[in-house]
């Protein structure tokens, strides 16, 4: 059986044919500036390409560290702790005994619910 419309056209010739148009529809490539930059200031601007990499690599590195991020956690509360106990120690005292209620009421009731 043999396919009259495509004649003797080789196959894969609409494919081309399409991608032709498609190339003729594309806006032209807009044209690369020269580079003027000597040979120290490409070496000079690659330098401080990778050193800019390698401080975003190490910030995404520090944030995605669970562990090292839990250690600086504990340093800055340590801190806050430290600075409120020198500034205002009744509110330090007023804090601990508000966490010590908290969980002696947390246990009372745990206790209580576990006896019934």
């Amino acid at each position: 059986m043999s396919d009259s419309s495509t004649g003797n056209a080789p196959l894969g010739a609409a494919s081309k044919a399409a991608a032709a148009g498609l190339a003729k529809n594309q806006p032209p490539a807009p044209e690369k500036p020269a580079d003027t930059r000597t040979h120290a200031q490409i070496l000079s601007d690659v330098a401080k390409n990778r050193k800019d990499l390698q401080e975003t690599l190490d910030a995404i590195e520090t944030k995605l560290n669970v562990p090292k991020q839990a250690k600086l956690a504990a340093r800055r509360f340590a801190a806050h702790v430290e600075t409120l106990r020198e500034e205002n120690p009744a509110v330090l005292v007023a804090a601990a005994a508000g966490v010590a209620a908290v969980v002696g009421a947390a246990v009372w009731l745990g206790i209580r619910a576990a006896r019934r």
